[in-house]
């Protein structure tokens, strides 16, 4: 046991050091440094080959010499071995973020004006498209901002945290103008589906067209806050920039000494629970005297978490997302005609299902869920977790099963119900394992790697081990992939492995199918739940299941 033990320590050793070495400069190809690590790759796997003969009774002669023929001491050899081989991987992945410090990455004029016009076009290419569809296109809405002074942190106030909101503002103000109001440093609040992502989306849009037009404005950075781990923010910010929008190190410090970036920060309340007060310390310290007090910056958080923390954000001022009024919310669905004739007469009988309606995201589900159905069919009982549950399964069957002919699509749909739903929930449950909102289809191993160290410390050890196996045979094949046979047999592991229990939510066409159904969304390289409430109500519904009944659902996953 105490030989096993040594075998897969060392083994989880030198997966640490691959891992690392592969994160550490994304983007770039590495060039001589590929040769090493494939190198280190091929010891890795002489040494496990070593291991498999020597179980199976077989080991060189010409080797015997050296060892000896104790397959104890051959087994300790080869752990010691791949501690080393671990060990030395590590240490090149720590030259090369060293190889990124200040004093050796910085951009010239030309590198900054090249990497500013890259970032502008990662940052379109990778938002817009979250503005392509949207839930609440489904009926027209003018949802309304209002100043929140109390908020934010006020150096002349009691520094007492209060609830009291200011002035409504008009319908059509938009969030680009309190942004400007207040000199590009703004908290946006708001319920769950009120629209603060669409709102903060709207930002990035018109900032990048002004970023492409003058030269001197800065490039709006739009990133999720559930990716932040600890630590100083602008580290954080160095790293999101070189692993979301390919930007390098140099480029990023040159233009926030420069003032040139502009950070939208999407979802504080998404931060774990634990971090969310350390979060807000972090951005605060970030644009304090001592840091980048002129930076822009966009920060959305849901009202009612913002109000149980203990601290505010120092920006210079916040605004909440209104929901609608109930009146509204009436008169919409009387402008949206016979097809939601059975919602609109349920939600004037209930009370509590109009108020559930008030959040744009909502009622935008409602009315997709609940089109040409009568009256009967919407109304239900219970809380109003309850029946939001129940808004969003009927919504699930609608946009699964729904008629597409006005679209060109005449093909009957390529999952069905159970398919999606199966999948979706594992899918959910997986996420919220790893406290995650974007998962990526190309690279699932990454919500593994960003997992924090307390979810990585309840995973069991056969599992730690199974994943650790995986994550070494596919990253060494990612380091190799330079050829085309090693290119082709990463590419084959990855879709092997999406097939697999690992992964089974994962493969290709599901992924396209759910999108284009407006079940998923696109967020950059990964995807997402249409909204973190979805996802929430998922996972419940998948903890709430026996293991019997979960592993039929990766079983009809594999299978179907």
């Amino acid at each position: 046991m105490a030989v096993r033990a040594l075998l897969w320590s060392a083994l989880t050793m030198s997966t640490v050091g691959a891992c690392g070495g592969m994160m550490g400069r994304p983007g770039r190809r590495p060039g001589h440094r590929r040769l090493a690590w494939g190198a280190g790759g091929l010891f890795i796997a002489f040494v496990l080959y070593l291991c498999a003969e020597t179980a199976a009774g077989l080991f060189p002669d010409v080797l015997k010499s050296v060892v000896g023929e104790s397959p104890r001491r051959v087994a300790v050899a080869c752990g010691l071995a791949l501690i080393l081989a671990g060990a030395a991987l590590y240490i090149r992945h720590l030259r090369a973020r060293l190889a990124d410090s200040p004093d050796r990455a910085e951009a010239d004029a030309g590198q900054l004006q090249r990497g500013r016009k890259a970032l502008i076009h990662q940052v379109h290419r990778t938002w817009t498209s979250g503005l392509q569809f949207r839930l609440t296109e489904a009926v027209r809405l003018e949802v309304g901002l209002q100043d929140f002074p109390s908020a934010v942190h006020d150096p002349w106030g009691s520094g007492e945290l209060t609830t009291e909101a200011g002035t409504p503002l008009h319908t059509d103000t938009a969030l680009r103008t309190m942004f400007d109001q207040h000199d590009q440093q703004l908290l946006v609040l708001g319920a769950p589906g009120a629209g603060k992502t669409v709102h903060l989306l709207e930002l990035t849009s018109a900032l990048i067209e002004e970023a492409r037009a003058d030269a001197e404005a800065p490039v709006p950075v739009f990133l999720l806050l559930t990716n932040w781990r600890g630590g100083p923010l602008d580290d954080w910010l160095i790293s999101e920039l070189q692993h979301r929008y390919r930007t390098s190190a140099g480029v990023t410090r040159a233009l926030l000494a420069q003032g040139k970036i502009c950070f939208i920060l999407d979802g504080l309340d998404e931060v774990d629970l634990e971090r969310q007060e350390e979060c807000v310390s972090s951005i605060n310290a970030f644009i304090s005297a001592d840091g980048y007090p002129q930076c822009a910056i966009a920060v959305s958080c849901r009202l009612i978490d913002y109000q149980l923390l203990s601290q505010r954000l120092t920006v210079n001022g916040a605004v909440t997302v209104q929901p609608l009024p109930v009146t509204a919310v009436h008169n919409i669905l009387r402008e949206a005609g016979a097809r939601v004739r059975g919602l609109r007469a349920a939600a004037a009988a209930d009370p509590d299902l109009a108020e559930l309606l008030t959040t744009p995201l909502m009622l935008g589900v409602a009315v997709l869920a609940y089109s040409g159905v009568d009256e009967h069919a919407v109304r239900s009982a219970g809380t109003l977790e309850e029946r939001r549950g129940l808004v969003y399964d009927a919504f699930l069957t609608r946009m699964v099963t729904r008629d597409r002919t006005l679209r060109g699509d005449h093909k009957p749909p390529r999952f069905s119900v159970d398919q999606v739903e199966g999948r979706l929930l594992l899918m959910a449950r997986e996420m919220r394992k790893y406290q995650v909102t974007v998962i990526y289809p190309s690279d699932p191993l990454r919500v593994m790697l960003q997992a924090s160290p307390q979810v990585l410390e309840q995973v069991h050890s056969g599992s730690r081990i199974l994943l650790a196996t995986v994550k070494v045979q596919i990253v060494y094949l990612k380091l190799i992939s330079s050829t085309s046979p090693s290119r082709l047999l990463y590419k084959a592991t990855l879709r092997l492995a999406q097939y697999t229990s690992l992964f089974p939510y994962l493969r290709k066409d599901f992924v396209r199918f759910a999108c284009e159904r407006a079940l998923l969304r696109r967020s950059g390289d990964g995807v997402a739940f249409i909204h973190k409430t979805f996802q929430d109500h998922l996972s419940q519904r998948a903890d709430s299941m026996t293991p019997q009944q979960r592993g039929a659902l990766y079983r009809q996953a594999i299978t179907s």
